[in-house]
């Protein structure tokens, strides 16, 4: 008779062994108007993609979000699937969806580094290459439109003739995928099935299809035979192994969930938890550099501060910053003033409104860096443009140490007392 023990051994072991087999993508498409439901429906009965209004899948396919057709409720869903590629899911988007994105929040673009030319080359011919297998077809970009993307480190998956028709563009952790073609209006007006079945490939090379049901079964009933033997086994490597799969719950409690009392033990994630909190925010490549420790040990400390809930984080453009519970408002202004260039602008804004002309003649710099700038601050909220076209600080006159360069006072000579001696910072 196999005991308790021995059968938690098996069932994790047949866990460990199956989750690679059983792992697959979560695949979503968001419409946004009846028009885009008969490509979903075209797709669906080659993928296991399912229709969605909220962006929850691995792979989110959003191909024609229409600005035309968002309401108040969901008007930020075209800026939220650039979030959701930094975040580290795939997300495929069409031109429209893009435009949508410019309309919304165009700033979210000049941030991830990623710039539109919209342009027409009459009919182009979509064909089918090493990576993506489908039936060859026209498109009319004259009458459907075309968008051409720029952006740093993308790739090319498809292109004709010289014009990229799929580019993908790492963004965070994750992929932002861009279609130069509207293939939803055009499959509404030909119906052409070579249009879904290039939508498909797009899909399955995205959602890197697993292996066979023949696989999958001779898998399990292979795993389910390994962990029997290894649960009932008398021999001695085995009944080591088993004891260090009894313990593997020990040890990710410790190294995954240090109790939220025991996370400022740590003498050096005190540090970073009480510079962060004097410095008002931080990023991985400064706490890399001030407390001297790899990327990898940085990260590991961020993420049980931020599991604790003692840190929070978002993405500012490309970059991700920490900061304290309940900071988000401070954190952003602090990162985004640390640029020389929106901290003159953000001062002179401060004495009274000004316009993007007047920026450029005091600042000696060209209107499109002023505009580009004050359009950054706008976005999040620093800024806002009246009607007159001139820009004003939003929340009237602040304190001139809240956007100094290093906030709070804290300078980097501390930092070595302070992980000595564990105490926070002294201002200058």
């Amino acid at each position: 008779m196999v005991k308790a023990s021995h059968l938690f051994v098996l069932v994790a072991v047949a866990i460990f062994t199956l989750s690679p087999l059983v792992a697959a993508v979560t695949a979503v498409y968001i419409p946004s108007d009846p028009g885009d439901i008969p490509l979903y429906r075209a797709i669906s009965n080659s993928t296991g993609i399912v229709l969605s209004n909220e962006p929850d899948g691995d792979l989110i396919v959003a191909l024609d979000i229409n600005y035309a057709f968002l309401n108040e409720s969901n008007r930020d869903l075209p800026s939220s699937l650039i979030r959701d590629a930094k975040d580290g899911r795939t997300v495929i988007v069409g031109l429209n969806t893009l435009r949508a994105v410019e309309m919304g929040n165009q700033g979210i673009l000049e941030l991830a580094g990623i710039h539109l030319n919209y342009t027409s080359a009459g009919i182009i011919p979509v064909e089918p290459n090493d990576i993506l297998k489908f039936k060859e077809f026209g498109y009319d970009s004259d009458r459907y439109g075309l968008v051409i993307v720029k952006a740093r480190k993308s790739k090319v998956l498809l292109e004709s003739d010289g014009i990229p028709i799929v580019t993908e563009i790492p963004l965070g952790r994750g992929k932002l995928v861009v279609v130069g073609i509207n293939p939803s209006a055009y499959y509404l007006d030909t119906l052409n099935p070579a249009v879904p079945e290039f939508v498909v490939a797009l899909i399955k090379h995205y959602s890197h299809a697993g292996p066979s049901k023949a696989i999958l079964v001779g898998g399990a009933l292979g795993a389910l035979a390994l962990a029997g033997y290894v649960a009932t086994s008398n021999n001695p490597q085995v009944q080591k192994f088993r004891e260090l799969v009894k313990s593997l719950p020990i040890i990710v409690i410790g190294r995954f969930l240090t109790p939220p009392g025991q996370v400022l033990q740590n003498t050096t994630r005190k540090g970073i938890y009480g510079y962060i909190k004097a410095r008002g925010y931080s990023t991985l490549t400064d706490v890399t550099s001030t407390f001297g420790i790899s990327r990898t040990n940085a990260r590991w400390h961020l993420r049980v501060l931020t599991r604790a809930k003692l840190l929070e984080e978002i993405s500012v453009g490309n970059t991700i910053i920490f900061y304290p519970v309940g900071k988000r408002e401070e954190a952003i202004k602090l990162f985004l003033l640390e640029n020389e260039t929106r901290r003159r602008i953000y001062e002179l804004l401060k004495e009274r409104p000004r316009g993007v002309s007047e920026l450029a003649r005091l600042l000696n710099l060209s209107k499109s860096t002023v505009h580009h700038n004050c359009t950054i601050m706008e976005n999040y909220g620093l800024v806002r443009k009246r009607e007159d076209g001139t820009y004003e600080v939003v929340g009237g006159e602040e304190k001139p140490s809240d956007t100094g360069s290093l906030s709070h006072g804290v300078s980097h000579s501390n930092i070595a007392d302070w992980l000595r001696g564990g105490e926070a910072p002294h201002k200058d």
